[in-house]
């Protein structure tokens, strides 16, 4: 049977050890909210599109890797139209650059678009 004295130093020696486990927990905690966000800093990426004549001469390419399917023909009087249309309809929710090459592989014209986050104010 252990005796008084004994029970007692059970007894601290538990709190002791509860106390540095909290502590630990604690400390930990801390480095793990004093850590720098990595995603908070970070840049939204831009999608890229790029119109290109195809190589048969029969209509245009958009190509990105933004697309689930890509390349996308189009042909017709319309056809840079279309594709630039519908590069803005992909990247509607996001930043894109759309550029459109000729047969030589020289950029023709650039579209910009990007999207600007409106400040959220709270209203008391």
């Amino acid at each position: 049977m252990k005796t008084l004295a004994q029970r007692r130093r059970n007894v601290v020696d538990s709190t002791k050890r509860a106390r540095r486990v909290i502590k630990a927990s604690i400390n930990k905690v801390r480095q793990r909210w004093t850590k720098p966000n990595r995603l908070k800093h970070s840049t939204p990426s831009v999608q890229v599109y790029e119109i290109r004549p195809r190589p048969d001469k029969h209509g245009f390419d958009l190509i990105s890797d933004a697309m689930p399917y890509s390349p996308l023909w189009y042909r017709g009087p319309n056809a840079i139209r279309e594709a630039i249309a519908h590069a803005k309809v992909i990247s509607r929710s996001h930043d894109a650059v759309i550029r459109v090459y000729d047969d030589a592989g020289n950029v023709v014209e650039t579209l910009e678009q990007f999207l600007s986050v409106p400040m959220v104010q709270k209203r008391h």
